[in-house]
């Protein structure tokens, strides 16, 4: 059963999730973020069903969020990789897995991130742009706008 959208919602959060907000989704982005492109790489690593995965990678398509590329005519064949809207979406996939390290009970983390050119390992923090300050460390709230 497909659930209601929430594009008419006047709150981007809703309107994020109206796009990446099914788990399915959110591990074919990180998998994205990971370098893979061909349908074939994203059903091996996440054991997806094939309509499943057709149907987010639609979903990241139509939002313009992936775009697919033609890489062999035939039979067609599609890789998919991420618009500039689509690599804006890493810092939610790292900072997720951050909360998911910390939180979810795993002994140890399942992978570090590095830095692709030091080969340094990284550890990102949110921080307010205008003072530097990690945002774990400020009380947040907000404000409505309209």
């Amino acid at each position: 059963m497909r659930r209601a959208s929430f594009a008419d919602m006047n709150c981007s959060v809703a309107r994020a999730l109206d796009v990446v907000g099914d788990p399915w989704t959110l591990l074919v982005m990180r998998d994205l973020f990971r370098g893979h492109h061909r349908f074939e790489e994203f059903t091996e690593s996440l054991g997806i069903a094939r309509n499943t995965l057709t149907s987010r990678l639609n979903t990241l398509v139509d939002a313009d969020v992936v775009e697919r590329r033609k890489y062999q005519d035939n039979p067609p064949r599609f890789e998919y990789h991420l618009t500039s809207k689509g690599r804006a979406f890493n810092g939610v996939v790292i900072a997720l897995m951050q909360w998911g390290d910390e939180w979810s009970g795993l002994d140890e983390p399942p992978v570090h991130l590095i830095d692709a050119v030091t080969e340094q390992q990284i550890d990102p923090v949110l921080v307010d742009r205008r003072t530097g300050t990690p945002l774990s460390e400020l009380q947040v709230r907000t404000v409505t706008t309209r």
